[in-house]
């Protein structure tokens, strides 16, 4: 079957990767920058375990670049029979009863015509056989128009929570978690470290979607590490948790940890004055102590200068790899940095 997921911008290689990963037969049809289409033989229920992805859409059909039209006119294009609407297996539309149809172009929704969108529900319902319910449907077909010419109509199989709602300010999306998860190319003998854990979304995600040894999480918030006290409670594999100055984890033996996965102060949320160059330095010497040789950090920051320009004092860290990504609409760097043998 034909799918097409959205993902992190700037993500890419990554996604690519991991989906190589996850399914030996998969056939990547066309990476854009956030979206992939893919063919795989794969469930539908194995699609939507995929917690790197934003988004997941069985396809129905892909105008290929060059024949840009907006959702409207995809959508009359549809009316009028040129564009066809792919069979569905009996199994896809298991468990739904009501759809509504969203239109977008180039990420941002767009309104369509009371008439038009009444005629393609009706065409949609009848090939379908839903229901219409434009308020709480149990799932949505898309118009989707990308600025590099390309057009999608899709099924939606995914359901993503109102984050608004359910995460903290300043705490990461699952998505996004699970890509640093990824990177830090978790064992199942590791020690994985979060320094900086805020309301636990990176040791969440670790300990929710991979298997590893052990999960060490230290916040130093007194309000905010209480909260991730009681978060922790629903994981079944250990996690040590403990309020802690990131910048002098004495706890913590030297060369004691695999992985070092985290999100560090950004120090452009608040109006606290900080010497960020001193923090980050110090932060730094930790990690160079605690991560044993050959061992991965993977580091989320805006402050991209100041970490690279840093990095070059610690001649046992070495950048494989750094991804540029938009977080909350604040431009960030990923960074995956191995750990050479240092005496």
């Amino acid at each position: 079957m034909k799918y097409y997921s959205t993902f992190i911008t700037g993500l890419q290689e990554v996604v690519g990767k991991a989906l190589k990963g996850y399914f030996d037969d998969i056939k990547i049809v066309l990476m854009l920058d956030g979206l992939v289409v893919y063919e795989t033989n794969r469930s539908i229920k194995q699609i939507k375990d995929l917690r790197f992805l934003n988004n997941s859409f069985i396809t129905f059909h892909v105008l290929k670049k060059g024949d840009k039209y907006s959702p409207p006119q995809l959508i009359n294009k549809v009316i009028q029979q040129s564009v066809s609407i792919a069979n569905l297996p009996s199994n896809a539309l298991q468990d739904l009863f009501s759809f509504r149809v969203i239109a977008s172009s180039e990420n941002q929704l767009v309104s369509i015509d009371k008439k038009l969108l009444k005629d393609i529900e009706n065409l949609l319902s009848k090939k379908l056989k839903l229901k219409i319910d434009r308020s709480n449907p149990d799932t949505e077909v898309w118009f989707l128009a990308r600025r590099e010419g390309y057009s999608f109509i899709g099924l939606r199989i995914t359901k993503t929570p109102n984050y608004e709602k359910t995460l903290h300010q300043g705490e990461l999306r699952p998505e996004l978690a699970n890509i640093m998860c990824l990177l830090a190319e978790l064992k199942p003998q590791d020690v994985i470290l979060d320094p900086f854990a805020g309301y636990g979304a990176i040791p969440l995600e670790c300990a929710k979607s991979f298997e590893v040894n052990k999960i060490i999480a230290g916040e130093n918030n007194k309000k905010v590490f209480k909260i991730l006290q009681e978060k922790i409670k629903i994981v079944k594999q250990g996690m040590v948790v403990g309020r802690w100055n990131a910048l002098n984890l004495s706890s913590l033996t030297d060369k004691s940890v695999d992985k070092i996965i985290t999100d560090p102060p950004w120090g452009i949320y608040n109006n606290k004055t900080q010497d960020l160059t001193s923090f980050y330095k110090q932060m730094l010497i930790e990690f160079n102590r605690l991560v044993k040789s050959n061992g991965l950090t993977v580091i989320l920051t805006a402050q991209k200068d100041m970490l690279e320009n840093l990095m070059k004092d610690f001649p046992a860290f070495k950048l494989l790899e750094r991804y540029d990504v938009l977080v909350s609409g604040k431009k960030a760097s990923i960074y995956k940095i191995k750990v050479l043998e240092n005496k």
